[in-house]
Parts: structure tokens; sequence; C-alpha cells
């Protein structure tokens, strides 16, 4: 018994250092870290979640990426899943995220990337990250993914939300105009609108609000 609660403690522990390593975590961060890490009962289960982690480090992922697999194996332990499905939904979850970081390059921070790795998972096209990023290479897009996120997840067609909310992004729309528009759209659908007609509706309507985008003269390109 004495020797499994040492056992516990120590993976912990190293479980801490690796977290801080990755995160830069204050002492406050450690301590949530290490008592994350102790609930975590079964020694497999907490194995798996280190493992996963150092996996993660020696992929390259930045530490932004963490706290979202952190979190993933958390809801596993209270869901009471096995070790194995913990192993595979934090895996999969480190493949979205490898893929968002490379699609929202050079520097996307930790809410873009959880929110890549979620309109990934939804069925957000790559090509439609690497535009959202062109668009704006120079602020967070967090809002304007969990947007985007919600609008596919609600039944409008990956295509057609991701055309809406680039030609909106491209005329300057705000995180909070797309954020009432999503709102909105999902308004007119549970009165019984159709989500594609919806997104129409109010999306021209902010469109209807905004400056064309500026234009390309031939000037730029001499």
């Amino acid at each position: 018994m004495k020797q499994n609660i040492f056992s516990a403690r120590v993976t912990a522990c190293a479980a801490v250092a690796l977290l801080a390593a990755l995160s830069g975590a204050g002492a406050q961060q450690g301590v949530q870290s290490e008592r994350r890490i102790t609930a975590i009962s079964d020694d497999a289960t907490r194995s798996v979640v280190i493992e996963q982690l150092s996996l993660a480090k020696e992929s390259g992922l930045p530490a932004g990426a963490m706290e979202p697999l952190m979190a993933k194996a958390m809801e596993g332990v209270a869901k009471k899943a096995s070790s194995k499905s913990i192993r595979s939904a934090m895996d999969a979850l480190q493949k979205r995220l490898r893929k968002a970081n490379d699609l929202l390059a050079p520097s996307p921070t930790a809410e873009e990337l959880s929110a890549g790795a979620d309109a990934l998972y939804v069925g957000v096209p790559e090509k439609t990250l690497k535009q959202m990023r062109q668009a704006a290479p120079r602020r967070s897009i967090a809002v304007e993914l969990g947007v985007l996120t919600e609008l596919v997840a609600r039944s409008v067609p990956a295509a057609k939300a991701s055309k809406m909310v680039l030609d909106l992004m491209a005329h300057g729309a705000t995180g909070a105009q797309l954020t009432a528009m999503n709102t909105a759209v999902q308004s007119d659908v549970a009165a019984g609108l159709t989500p594609e007609a919806a997104l129409d509706r109010h999306g021209r309507g902010i469109m209807s609000l905004l400056p064309p985008p500026p234009a390309v003269t031939g000037a730029n390109h001499r």
C-alpha cells in the first residue's frame, strides 16, 4: 500500500515537472496540475496521460497545446473511461492540434490551437483554417474559429459556413458581429428555419453593414 502511494506521488511529480517545463507554469499552476494528476487513481491511466504529454512535447507542439490535452484526459477520467480509450482520445486530439498548429502558423495562441482542433473535428476543411490565418495574420482568430465550428456542428454545410465566415472576415467583420450572427442563426433554426437559410439571412445582413474589402491596385505589384 505504501509502495503504491509512493509510486503515485513519483509519477505525479514527474507529470508536474513535465507540465511546468512545457507551459512555464508558476507555483500555483504547478499545484493545480499536481492535484489533477494525483486525482487519477488508476496507475495505467496516469501513465497514459504522462506518456501522451511527453509525446506531444517530442512532436514539437507548443506549450499552449498541453492544457487541451490535459483537459481531454480529465474528461475521460470523469467519465470513468478506460486507459485505452483515454489514450485514443488524447492521441486523436494531439493529431488535430499538430495539424492546427501547422495550418495556423507561425505562432498560434493556445486558444487558436484548441479552436482549430475543434474545427477540424467537426469537419471544417483544412484549407479554411489556412485561409482564415491569411485573412488575419496578426491577431487571434479563436472567436472566428469557434463561430465556424458551431455553425458546422449545427448542420450548416462546412463549405457554405467556411465561405460565409471568410467573406465576412474579408469585409472586416468583428468577432462580436460573428458571434451575434451565430446566435441569431441558432435562434432561427430553433424556430424552424433551415441552417443554410438562417446563415444566408443573417450573414448577408451583416455583410450589408460592412465596407467592401480594400481593392488591390496594379501599383501594389510594381
